[in-house]
């Protein structure tokens, strides 16, 4: 049984806003006060360099849809899987877990009818993501 929480906090912002520097002096100062603190990747920069990323430009909107569902399932396995450790080693202790980015950051990159598409197949809502 979990006695203390684990806090994960998503940064999320435009390409090049600095989330990735932030969050990185972050968990530096987290681990300096011994909190014990994960950073879970950016799906989307893994998909990019396993030459998975599409180009949203040059697809019709059903596979943006379809690739956005995927990025966002990847998002939140490494997520379960950051959280799911952090419970197994740190039971009594407060983890911090930060994301580089998150799945609403999906949205920024589609037309609201695409979004609401997705969100329809899936069952998603704006307020579970």
């Amino acid at each position: 049984m979990r006695t203390a929480p684990i806090v994960k906090i998503c940064f999320t912002g435009g390409p090049c806003a600095g989330k990735t520097t932030a969050l990185a002096l972050c968990a530096k100062n987290l681990q300096q006060l011994g909190i014990p603190t994960f950073i879970v990747p950016e799906a989307a920069t893994m998909l990019n360099r396993g030459g998975a990323m599409i180009n949203n430009g040059s697809l019709n909107p059903a596979l943006i849809v379809k690739f956005q569902i995927n990025l966002m399932r990847l998002q939140m396995a490494l997520e379960d899987v950051f959280c799911e450790i952090a419970i197994d080693n740190f039971p009594e202790v407060r983890v911090v877990i930060l994301c580089d980015r998150g799945v609403m950051d999906g949205s920024a990159y589609m037309a609201g009818p695409m979004w609401q598409a997705l969100m329809d197949e899936t069952g998603w809502s704006t307020t579970q993501l």
